[in-house]
């Protein structure tokens, strides 16, 4: 492996440019966290499954308000994933494939802008819908589960040379490629604003829905027998020498309000072939929209 360690800081321009909020509680959520907070305590195991059904169900199904000249350009495909149709987007017709695999309660084309630079430099581009999320099939997802779902798609498409992905579907990619199918090899892997310890996930989920310690170990435990393997082996510090990824790019926020600068961090620090980009006033969701970003990734992908 390369050693490339350097940090890149993002000369953004984020004036007059509120900072992002804190991520609220939903009205809805707030019926079910008093009875968390109250039941929890009683019958700690069924709160147990519940806080999971709520952890694995993504609230709502992105959709795109208007069309687009991208939206409309892409060649729609489906294939099956388990017992569930998966819908997917294609464009160009280059040899070198980059998968571009969204986050929670996102959908694949929420990272079109990143199409046009990689057809520039002759890239095939893939996207899709995970599990339960888009235009897919499915009620419930996890990361085994979406994990598997990256793998299928690569196996559509012919595996790929590059990967860009986002916050959850980040953190479901390396666990494929560290754990689910290692045989994997990918050239160029970009994490944007991507979460390193699930332990966090877990936890930062035990707060929002209010479920109190005895419930909590139980629903750890619970998590632990669906996915079938320990939750700090997810963990993508521990991926470090198990993928067969040449290079790797983490795109952090400093102000990120919903994965903390902190967790980059730990990946480039945990990664003996990653470099780092920094941006600081872009938070969560609009670095996969600014067009210095998008430039430098596709920079990032496409350099030999």
């Amino acid at each position: 492996m390369e050693t490339l360690k350097k940090i890149e800081h993002l000369s953004s321009d984020t004036s007059g440019r509120l900072p992002e909020p804190p991520r609220a509680i939903p009205l809805a959520l707030r019926p079910a966290r008093f009875l968390f907070g109250t039941l929890g305590y009683i019958f700690p195991r069924p709160a147990a499954r519940v806080a999971y059904r709520f952890f694995s169900t993504p609230r709502i199904r992105a959709k795109h308000k208007s069309s687009d000249e991208l939206l409309e350009s892409a060649r729609v495909f489906e294939f099956l994933y388990g017992r569930e149709m998966l819908k997917g987007y294609e464009w160009g017709s280059g040899e070198k494939v980059v998968l571009l695999v969204h986050g929670w309660e996102s959908r694949g084309t929420a990272l079109r802008a990143f199409v046009p630079p990689l057809l520039n430099k002759g890239f095939r581009v893939v996207a899709f819908d995970g599990p339960a999320h888009g235009n897919s099939d499915g009620r419930r997802t996890n990361l085994l589960h979406f994990g598997g779902a990256v793998r299928a798609v690569l196996n559509q498409a012919g595996g790929a040379y590059g990967i860009i992905t986002h916050s959850f579907g980040g953190a479901s990619t390396v666990f494929t490629l560290s754990q689910l199918d290692p045989s994997i090899r990918v050239e160029k892997l970009v994490l944007i604003g991507v979460p390193n310890s699930i332990d966090k996930v877990l936890n930062d989920a035990i707060e929002t829905l209010n479920v109190p310690p005895p419930a909590a170990r139980h629903f750890f435990r619970y998590i632990e027998r669906k996915v079938q393997f320990p939750v700090e082996h997810a963990n993508l510090s521990r991926a470090n020498g198990l993928m067969q990824v040449r290079r790797s790019l983490i795109v952090h926020d400093k102000q990120d309000a919903v994965v903390p600068f902190a967790e980059g961090m730990a990946t480039f620090e945990a990664w003996d072939n990653a470099s780092m980009l920094a941006s600081d006033g872009l938070g969560h969701y609009l670095l996969m929209k600014d067009p210095g970003v998008i430039q430098r990734v596709a920079d990032f992908v496409g350099e030999e």
